[in-house]
């Protein structure tokens, strides 16, 4: 049998059951399912009628794996993602108060970008329109060259395509009803910076993928992001209060499709045990898939 060939080697392990009384337990590890408990298959009484071959069977504890991993995901998953969501969180409501504070306070958005732009007012650079993918550009090129990350390159694109899509409808729905004037002019689409957002998801997306690698991955991807926050202001494009809740925009968005991109496509059990029926009896299954 050749390597890379993939075939299914199904093991019957048949057991007559008949009137057994001996209790024979079959538990399966980090999904809880219980095959087979005190001579009988652990299978509710409604779904028995419906499982009348191997093939039905196999599919029915498969998609009850499923379903019980997917549970206990997202149990453990939200309580993580409120803690991850406290810094984004607080990064908008700091937005938000420089744009609430009197104009003259230390803290005004306009004292703030003062500053800033009278260091050099003459400062341009369209640094800050690529900056803002390299993280995610670096990300993808990583797992295409084969270094392993925490998804494959499949899963990543997915991830990525989402987190885009959602940080875009929530930048471009507030921008079209906050209407904030930008700093150079009457142009109302600055609040919040889009580039930032785009910035500071591509860092998150990286951090996630590769930051248990190396601490300073994740530093490299946030100093970029900051850098284009940093830029996007001193280019006089944006106010401290949009880029501040850009970055928080950009993480949320991430952090959401993590938690919520609980199916790895392209990803199938390699060991699975199936319980058999029969109509004098029943068994075992045990499905490898190479």
């Amino acid at each position: 049998m050749k390597m890379g060939n993939r075939f299914l080697l199904i093991l019957f392990l048949m057991m007559m059951l008949g009137n057994v009384s001996a209790a024979t337990k079959f538990h399966m590890q980090n999904n809880g399912v219980a095959g087979i408990t005190g001579g009988k298959i652990g299978i509710p009484e409604n779904a028995k009628s419906a499982l009348t071959t191997q093939n039905d069977i196999y599919e029915y504890w498969q998609q009850k794996m499923e379903t019980d991993s997917l549970q206990q995901n997202q149990g453990k998953s939200c309580p993580v993602f409120l803690r991850k969501a406290i810094l984004p969180t607080g990064l908008i409501a700091a937005g938000l108060v420089t744009m609430a504070v009197p104009k003259q306070t230390v803290l005004s958005k306009y004292r703030i970008h003062d500053t800033m732009h009278g260091w050099n007012p003459n400062f341009h650079t369209t640094a800050d329109n690529y900056l803002q993918y390299a993280p995610a550009v670096i990300t993808l090129g990583l797992s295409a060259a084969g270094l392993k990350g925490r998804n494959d390159l499949l899963n990543q694109s997915l991830i990525l395509a989402k987190a885009e899509l959602l940080m875009s409808v929530v930048v471009q729905g507030i921008k079209r009803t906050s209407k904030v004037e930008r700093p150079y002019g009457p142009v109302y689409t600055s609040f919040p910076s889009g580039h930032t957002a785009q910035a500071f998801l591509s860092a998150t997306f990286l951090a996630k993928e590769y930051g248990h690698i190396s601490p300073w991955i994740s530093v490299g991807a946030y100093t970029t992001a900051i850098g284009v926050g940093v830029l996007r202001m001193m280019n006089n494009k944006h106010w401290i209060s949009d880029v501040l809740a850009g970055a928080g925009i950009g993480i949320l968005s991430v952090e959401f499709v993590y938690l919520t991109h609980q199916h790895r496509w392209g990803k199938k059990n390699n060991l699975v045990f199936a319980p058999t029926l029969y109509h004098k009896g029943g068994g075992v299954s045990l499905a490898m898939t190479f």
